[in-house]
């Protein structure tokens, strides 16, 4: 792990002191110690504790019971070396103090089980182990990799002499992989049998294999609860955070929160991970299963698609806020804007086109929105340098993991370690922060991408319980406020004067003007102002007022739609709209009143199964209301409603094309009709008035994206019958507008059609205007007017392109086939190969499995070429042939700048001079070797390549001239070809090719898991 020195930026704190000051004194984020405050006070930190800070190198491999044990930063599925030391020595340095956080949430500190193999993916074959905790081998015991018993304690004791709670990840829905516990106690978990019958999937199976325990047994809840309390009772934690929390049985939850219980929030505070967008699903689980809080996965969504980009809709944010009615105390969630499970917030908005700087700023953004917003904040590690982060590192490289490993030399790049510090102090000074009210002024409805809201609070004197108003501008643009229909924010009363102060000091031009908040909101940016509290008040009765008439209530699934007759009454300026749920306390849904024409709302979040009574009020121009109309309604599952999807994807040739649903937790997929040509349409049953997320695919080989749509954008919504069943979209076009213009026209392949041909506008953005042809080989692109360069493409064709102007019909391509060498056209098929020089057969698997196998290696040459065909089996890995053509030449490749592999080369091959290596189903690539370092890369255009077949099986042709390899003709003494299956960067193979059991064999190995299955290769199959 890399040190951390304090960077002293005096200017921008002095800035914000003053600002604070000027407005409160400076507030204690400790007030009575740790245990005094309450949860909705703190900001949370949470680090993974394997990946934050190495305190004690000397536990680097824990128990040492394998390789697997092993810290290796290199492979990012590995242990890395942090530990409690490392986490107890920031604590001290006063590292989270700096940044304002009061609590820290270390991922789980049990036993794990030894690391098992990684089965696919890029890092295929490299050691998986426990380095997030979420794989328990003892739950009784501390991982030696992160320390002992006696560091977590004194971890645990410097936080809370620092004013900073602790939050322990458990686990409580399995164990690891093979855990002792498994073959002690088999009864204890759920059985492939019992998955399959089970009526309860989510609950009774198990998550990525994991051995899934039986909660409903008494001893398992009773082993499960011990463990819990000798965790609470030994360590003097302060909080838990529920691992899997939905995939473990209701019962076992009620009687963990259960007066007396070992998670009683009396004794013990905790929040859950339920994975799933719904709040009324969030819901359930704290106020009928009794948990203190649950993450806010509801808001993470909409934030990660809208706040990510300036084509984001910001009504969809607000409408997650709308829903907050749905909880008891939506101020009991728990917020976050990313974690270790999801692509980092940096990442979101690259991959929809933003720049590094931008992704700066709109994490900025977005965490500002959740830190003024209700809830607890929770920041995941690395935030504070906007670190970047694609994945889950199972198939990603170290460098591109959401896990990476937190790097504190940069620290100050970007100031956000500032940033979180001042939203931190805003929300120790203004308790409406982190107790008050939200109640929306503003949301874009369609318009300028501005969201704004105000906290407020009761029973708070003096300027800690002034209101906050804080503004959203999602867009690219600077908005000046003014310009907003209705000339600026209706504040409705919110402060007393018009000097306004920004509660993070930051400066600002926002005013007061007529009761409007008017000024300028720079792009990507939040600002929240204060002042003292006006009198503007919600509930006087006037009584003069007429009723709205015709109100009517249609219930929905966790929903319902109230409808009703405008008023044309002159003295009605808006509505406003109360609820009340099974007789409980009613609360105001809309602060800022619906406009007077408005004769719909849309009420979302509610409890399925429970009567809830609105009454709607109209509203006159001092804010005061009519005594209201009621109607009631009772929500449930069983309202849905038949939705109309069509999409045209003429783009994609013959598909074929499908919908692709997100919302519910896993994928689901829908196939779709073609209605006509390149017109996709299904009906679809839906949950009324629910919101649904989903992208069209495109199952055909060569679709772009992996088959689905809007590259870097996000997903599609709808809100079912809300008011429209029917969606229509143009395939790929998300966010980014229609072209007007199409090119249209034919792709030939030696005088024949060619289907699911390439053709691609390269002069625009080849990943949106592109097409792919139908079986008659015609095709439509989708392209900005005007002039374009286009180029086709097939497999064993050569490229074409031509320029045309856009709109155009008639753009034909006709593809030839590379130049035949003498001996064999070079098309992937492989039946011209009677009587080959070299014949390999090996249809034996490797270690990787069936699919991960080289079959066979055929190989030939003449005064032009070297010719090799070979045939294998590929599963998110790599195909690697080394030639071995003269004296000289690379003893091994783990070295080399280009493909390293674990591979070495002695006895009858003493040294490679050539490769050619192939991922998946990409282009193959030459490379020529220096030494055992550098290799350079060869022109494709240079040697003959086609290859056929669908992922795994694949079918590789190629023609190498001999210049090629820098030689003037064949070499005397033949080229020595080996091969094999390789994993990812450092590792080695799962299948070679010769090897004992191939015919012919040869004397060539693969090492064990704990050598990274490396290559040793001796005995080459020689062409002459």
């Amino acid at each position: 792990m890399k040190r951390f020195q304090s960077v002293a930026r005096p200017g921008l704190l002095a800035l914000l002191t003053l600002s604070l000051a000027a407005c409160a004194p400076a507030p204690t984020p400790d007030p009575g110690g740790p245990l005094a405050r309450d949860w909705r006070d703190e900001t949370i930190y949470f680090a993974m504790t394997d990946r934050f800070a190495n305190g004690t190198p000397a536990n680097d491999n824990g128990p040492n019971r394998d390789a697997g044990d092993v810290a290796d930063r290199s492979n990012p599925l590995a242990w890395h070396g942090g530990d409690f030391a490392g986490l107890k020595a920031k604590i001290e340095e006063g590292y989270f103090k700096r940044m304002g956080f009061t609590a820290l949430w270390v991922t789980p500190v049990v036993l794990q089980v030894p690391a098992i193999t990684a089965g696919d993916g890029l890092n295929q074959g490299k050691a998986f182990a426990g380095y997030h905790g979420y794989w328990a081998e003892d739950f009784f015991k501390v991982d030696p990799h992160l320390g002992t018993l006696d560091e977590y304690k004194a971890l645990i004791q410097a936080a809370h002499r620092n004013g900073i709670r602790v939050i322990q990840d458990i686990v409580v829905n399995h164990a690891g992989y093979g855990a002792t516990l498994t073959k002690t106690n088999p009864g204890w978990f759920h059985t492939d049998a019992e998955c399959a019958a089970s009526t309860s999937p989510v609950t009774d199976c198990p998550l990525a294999g994991l051995p899934d325990f039986k909660q409903e047994l008494p001893e398992v809840t009773a082993y499960l609860n011990s463990f819990v309390k000798y965790w609470r009772d030994t360590t003097g934690i302060d909080g838990l955070r529920l691992d899997t929390m939905k995939h473990v049985p209701d019962s076992y939850w009620t009687q963990f929160f259960a007066a007396g219980g070992v998670g009683d929030p009396a004794k013990l505070w905790s929040v859950g991970e339920v994975f799933d967008g719904n709040p009324a699903y969030l819901a359930r689980f704290m106020d009928e299963l009794g948990s203190p809080s649950v993450f806010d996965f509801a808001l993470y969504f909409a934030m990660k698609d809208h706040l990510s980009s300036a084509g984001g809709n910001l009504d969809r944010v607000a409408d997650v806020f709308a829903q907050d009615g749905a909880y008891r105390d939506p101020t009991r969630l728990t917020t976050f804007v990313d974690n270790h499970d999801v692509r980092r917030f940096v990442n979101e908005v690259t991959s929809r086109g933003g720049t590094r700087a931008q992704a700066v700023e709109r994490l900025d953004l977005a965490l500002s929105t959740m830190y003024f917003s209700r809830g607890t904040p929770s920041v995941w590690q690395g935030t504070e340098i906007a670190q970047p982060g694609e994945g889950d590192p199972y198939n990603q490289t170290t460098e591109n993991s959401n896990r990476q490993d937190m790097d504190f030399s940069q620290l100050g790049a970007s100031a956000l370690d500032e940033r979180l510090g001042a939203l931190a102090r805003a929300r120790w000074t203004f308790r409406a922060l982190t107790r008050g009210g939200q109640q929306e002024l503003w949301r874009p409805n369609g318009g300028a991408p501005v969201l704004a809201y105000r906290r407020v609070v009761s029973g708070v004197t003096g300027a800690a319980g002034q209101p906050v108003v804080f503004v959203v501008n999602g867009g690219d643009a600077a908005v000046d406020l003014a310009s907003l229909p209705g000339g600026g924010i209706p504040l409705l009363g919110t402060f007393a004067g018009t000097a306004l102060t920004e509660v993070t000091g930051r400066t600002h031009a926002l005013k007061v003007e007529g009761g409007k908040l008017v000024g300028t909101v720079p792009a990507r940016t939040a600002l929240a102002v204060t002042a003292p509290a006006g009198s503007g008040s919600v509930g006087t009765v006037n009584p003069a007022l007429p009723e709205v008439q015709n109100l009517a209530a249609q219930p929905g699934d966790s929903a319902a739609r109230l409808s009703w007759t405008p008023s044309t009454d002159a003295a009605v300026t808006g509505y406003r709209i109360y609820a009340s749920t099974a007789g409980g306390t009613e609360r105001l849904l809309n602060f800022a009143p619906l406009g007077r024409e408005q004769g719909s709302y849309l009420v979302r979040g509610l409890p399925n199964g429970a009567a809830t009574t609105f009454r709607v009020v109209t509203v006159d121009a001092q804010g005061a209301e009519s005594r209201g109309a009621a109607v009631t309604a009772t929500p449930g599952a069983q309202y849905t409603a038949k939705v109309t999807f069509t999409v045209d994807a003429r783009s994609q040739g013959n598909g074929p094309v499908e919908l692709r649903r997100f919302d519910t937790g896993s994928q689901v997929e829908y196939p779709m009709t073609q209605v006509s040509r390149g017109v996709w349409k299904t009906d679809i049953d839906l949950p009324l008035f629910r919101e649904v997320k989903f992208k069209f695919g495109n199952d055909a080989a060569g679709a772009r994206n992996s088959g689905y749509e809007g590259p870097g954008q996000p997903d599609r919504s709808l809100v079912v019958g809300a008011p429209d069943t029917t969606y229509a979209g143009t395939y790929d076009f998300i966010t980014v507008p229609v072209p007007a213009a199409t090119i249209e026209g034919t792709v030939t392949g030696a005088g024949q059609p060619l289907a699911n041909a390439l053709v691609e506008a390269t002069t625009a953005d080849p990943n949106l205007n592109y097409a792919l042809t139908f079986s008659d080989g015609t095709y439509t692109l989708l392209s900005p007017a005007g002039e374009q360069t286009l180029r086709a493409s097939a497999a064993s064709f050569t490229d074409a392109g031509r320029t045309v102007t856009a709109p155009a019909t008639g753009v034909n391509f006709a593809l030839t086939r590379p130049v035949t060498a003498s001996r064999y056209v070079i098309d992937g098929q492989l039946g011209d190969w009677t009587a080959p020089k070299v014949n390999v057969q090996s249809p034996a698997a490797g270690v990787f499995g069936d699919n991960n196998n080289w079959l066979t290696l055929q190989a030939d040459s003449d005064a032009t070429y070297l010719y090799l065909a070979y045939t294998y089996r590929v599963d998110g890995n790599s195909a690697i042939l080394y030639l071995d053509t003269g004296a000289g030449g690379a003893t091994a490749a783990d070295g080399f700048n280009a493909w390293p592999r674990a591979a070495t080369f002695t006895g009858g091959i003493p040294g490679v001079d050539a490769f050619i290596a192939r991922y998946g189903g990409e282009q193959a690539q030459l490379w020529t070797v220096q030494s055992n370092a550098a290799v350079t890369q060869v022109d494709g255009a240079t040697y003959q390549f086609a290859a056929t077949g669908s992922l795994p099986a694949q079918t590789v042709e190629l023609a190498i001239p001999w210049t090629a390899l820098g030689l003037s003709g064949p070499p005397a003494g033949g080229v020595g070809v080996v091969g094999g299956i390789f994993g990812g960067d450092n590792y080695g193979a799962g299948d070679i090719i010769p090897d004992a059991g191939s015919t012919p064999a040869g004397a060539n190995t693969i090492g064990a898991d704990t050598q990274q299955r490396r290559a040793t290769f001796t005995e080459p199959v020689r062409v002459p």
